[in-house]
């Protein structure tokens, strides 16, 4: 029986280091299909144009060449278009952190008639395409004289996105009803039970919140060359566009527009390694419960 026991425990040990291996195998596998474009494209941004020239094509270049940056950044004004980005990533993540945080608060922590049906309407939305609404919207805007100007990039953002709503009423949903108790029967009113109890026991999915709605912001083309029409607003997605269009124009050099997209990524990559601790944290407590 020993023996029998001995057998057994030693096969499941085989056969959970076989599922470690293949695990580690998977995971760098995984890592290396996502890390391989951008170690492509920071390479490319160290080239000169005859490395783009040779056949086959080299992954690593012949010799770093850092002149692609200054003349990527010069080509186009990228300084005015970072602050004019940063300006308009600012205070989108503050609107959707506040919109979110009340809206996700009301529906979990609130008792009102429709509540349930009210929150499945605002996630209903959700399944509406971006395209079905770009063309009400910019009317709308061009009615009300937003178009040309930052308000239509900003001003939603404090109308709650239905995405970050949902995390926000999961988040709120795992804390005990005993906080709003202690804090009524100390005297707290329904806004001090927020701000003062519940709002500070979020930071990480208020963290997760503001790593996705920046990484939207920077890198949302689409909505900024449709509003935006002056070069003292332009963005950097709009930056990238240009510096493209420009090497169309004239001669290509792919360099330049790596070093480019190398520059444009940084802010993305600082704030995700900045706040990835937060992000796991929140993403995994807001599954805690689904009621």
């Amino acid at each position: 029986m020993s023996a029998l026991t001995a057998s057994w425990s030693k096969s499941k040990t085989t056969q959970r280091r076989l599922r470690d291996v293949l695990a580690y195998i998977l995971l760098a596998v995984g890592f290396v299909w996502f890390i391989f474009p951008l170690f492509w494209v920071i390479m490319g941004s160290l080239k000169t144009f005859e490395d783009f020239n040779q056949i086959p094509l080299r992954i690593f270049p012949s010799a770093l060449y850092f002149g692609n940056y200054p003349s990527a950044w010069t080509s186009v004004p990228f300084g005015r278009y970072f602050i004019n980005t940063a300006i308009i990533v600012s205070l989108s993540v503050v609107g959707e952190l506040i919109s979110a945080s009340i809206v996700g608060f009301g529906f979990s922590r609130l008792k009102f008639w429709g509540r349930n049906f009210l929150f499945m309407v605002l996630l209903s939305t959700m399944m509406l395409p971006f395209w079905v609404v770009i063309i009400p919207r910019f009317l709308l805007y061009r009615d009300i004289g937003w178009v040309g100007t930052w308000l239509p990039l900003i001003v939603p953002s404090y109308f709650a996105n239905p995405v970050y709503v949902f995390l926000m009423r999961q988040f709120f949903m795992t804390l005990p009803a005993e906080l709003d108790d202690a804090a009524k029967i100390d005297g707290c009113n329904e806004l001090g039970i927020f701000w003062r109890i519940l709002l500070p026991l979020t930071k990480p999915v208020l963290a997760t919140i503001a790593i996705f709605s920046f990484i939207n912001v920077w890198t949302d083309f689409v909505k900024q060359v449709i509003y935006l029409s002056q070069d003292s607003t332009y963005t950097v997605a709009i930056g990238l566009a240009f510096l493209r269009w420009q090497i169309a124009q004239g001669d290509p050099v792919p360099g330049l527009l790596m070093a480019a997209t190398v520059f444009t990524s940084l802010p993305m990559i600082a704030i995700f390694f900045i706040g990835q601790k937060y992000m796991v944290r929140g993403i995994a407590l807001t599954g805690r419960t689904g009621t």
